[in-house]
């Protein structure tokens, strides 16, 4: 519940608040499917596998991403935490960088496939939340390459090779950015609904 108070809606921070919470719920409920997706996919191509290794590493990455479940969807939840705090005056992505090795090219792949699917929805939710912290903004929490990052942090933790996160990535990208469009536009439906326009309005020097 946040406060009305205001012309426009609430408070920045309130504001912010509902918006991180109905972008959390959403995506979410995207993630709470994927290990049954991920189950899904790989044993269809199973059927089909030749060799004991290759069948070796599709049970593991099934049995990892069930057994992690819940693991990975509270450090996604929790990684998003300090980007949404530090918003208002620059995001923090230090706890999120960019890793190491192949999967960079990965995550750039399908960062800008994604950027360039859902372009003119990005542009206009960056707009509102221009206009709510009252400054120009080209980062924020969603991103394509944030949620891309966040989710390759988010499973460090599984009981899963380098290879296999790979893997795991690109069902990630197969079955929730798939779906990326819902979650914006439940931050930019909400944005519209508490009165935040796409028309940035900067403090003057003397503010």
């Amino acid at each position: 519940i946040i406060p009305l108070p205001l012309k426009k809606g609430g408070t920045r921070s309130a504001i912010l608040q509902l918006v991180r919470t109905r972008v959390e719920d959403k995506t979410d409920f995207l993630l709470s499917g994927l290990s049954d997706n991920i189950a899904n996919a790989l044993f269809e191509e199973m059927s089909d596998m030749q060799g004991d290794e290759k069948l070796q590493r599709h049970f593991n990455i099934m049995r990892a991403v069930k057994k992690g479940k819940s693991q990975y969807r509270s450090k996604f939840e929790h990684l998003g935490e300090r980007l949404w705090a530090t918003l208002p005056k620059g995001m923090d992505e230090s706890h999120i960088l960019c890793p190491a090795g192949d999967v960079v090219e990965l995550i750039d792949r399908f960062s800008d496939r994604t950027a360039n699917h859902y372009k003119v929805l990005i542009q206009e939710t960056c707009y509102r939340f221009q206009t709510l912290c009252k400054r120009i903004i080209d980062r924020h929490p969603l991103c394509p390459d944030v949620y891309y990052r966040s989710f390759w942090h988010a499973i460090a933790a599984l009981d899963l090779n380098y290879e296999e996160r790979c893997l795991v990535l690109v069902l990630f990208h197969r079955f929730v950015m798939d779906r990326y469009g819902q979650i914006l536009a439940v931050a930019n439906a909400t944005l519209i609904e508490l009165k935040i326009d796409t028309t940035i309005h900067l403090p003057t020097s003397s503010q």
